[in-house]
């Protein structure tokens, strides 16, 4: 059983606390906006720590961090988790963010991109100033979304693919089939689709570049189907004639 150790370091006027699991290179987690939320989001990927170093904080306002009078926005949970990674002394780092995390690391990786391996964006929200901004972040980026996700809809996803030229989306089936869970399941991907994400992350961590350059799974059934449409539209006019 994988048990991440728990510490607390100065930043600043602030205190973070963060968990941290095993050894290799730094894979950095932002949990999302929840008030609830704190770094045990991560919980059910922690198997991530086999071959990786896990820095999971709990984002200033939440969980066992300072808590100031007004959360602070992304802007500057942004420029306290870059400071936070010189305390570490953390020169290069892979961020995987969900929901509102994804939108920080988005800042982070905008702001300092040298220090910056790739990104994982699970369900991510994002501002629209930062979209202009992406096109030339040139980052490796794996997108995550569901396919019913209410709280950031699809559509949202490919705004983002759009807007980042070295990204990829990966879109689950839909997860909230059941009536009696709540809207918001979908979007808790980290928790009811584990197994998925740990599955994606895992190979896009070992090979980013590669990943992002492989088409989508669909794509070459996706060209068959529109050959085939093209070859039965000109066979039909070749009939009707």
């Amino acid at each position: 059983m994988i048990t991440p150790v728990e510490k607390k370091v100065g930043v600043g006027e602030y205190t973070l606390r963060y968990a941290e699991a095993g050894k290799g290179e730094s894979l950095v987690m932002l949990h999302g906006s929840d008030h609830r939320e704190n770094w045990r989001v991560w919980e059910p990927l922690l198997q991530l720590s086999e071959g990786n170093h896990l820095i999971m904080p709990d984002l200033l306002g939440y969980g066992g961090s300072s808590k100031p009078t007004e959360t602070p926005d992304h802007r500057k949970q942004a420029l306290v988790l870059h400071e936070l990674m010189e305390r570490l002394a953390l020169e290069k780092v892979s961020i995987v963010g969900s929901s509102w995390g994804g939108q920080i690391a988005l800042e982070y990786a905008l702001e300092w991109p040298a220090t910056v391996n790739s990104l994982v964006l699970i369900a991510s929200t994002y501002d629209k100033d930062q979209l202009p901004r992406l096109r030339k972040m040139g980052r490796p980026t794996l997108i995550i979304w569901a396919e019913d996700d209410l709280v950031t809809q699809l559509k949202a996803g490919y705004s983002l693919r759009d807007a980042i030229a070295t990204s990829r989306l990966e879109t689950l089936p839909p997860v909230a089939k059941d009536p009696r869970f709540g809207f918001t399941i979908s979007h808790k991907l980290e928790r009811f689709r584990s197994e998925e994400i740990l599955g994606l992350i895992m190979r896009f961590i070992r090979d980013p570049e590669g990943v992002i350059m492989e088409p989508p799974e669909m794509e070459n059934e996706l060209r068959g189907m529109a050959l085939k449409k093209k070859d039965d539209e000109r066979e039909g006019g070749i009939t009707s004639t």
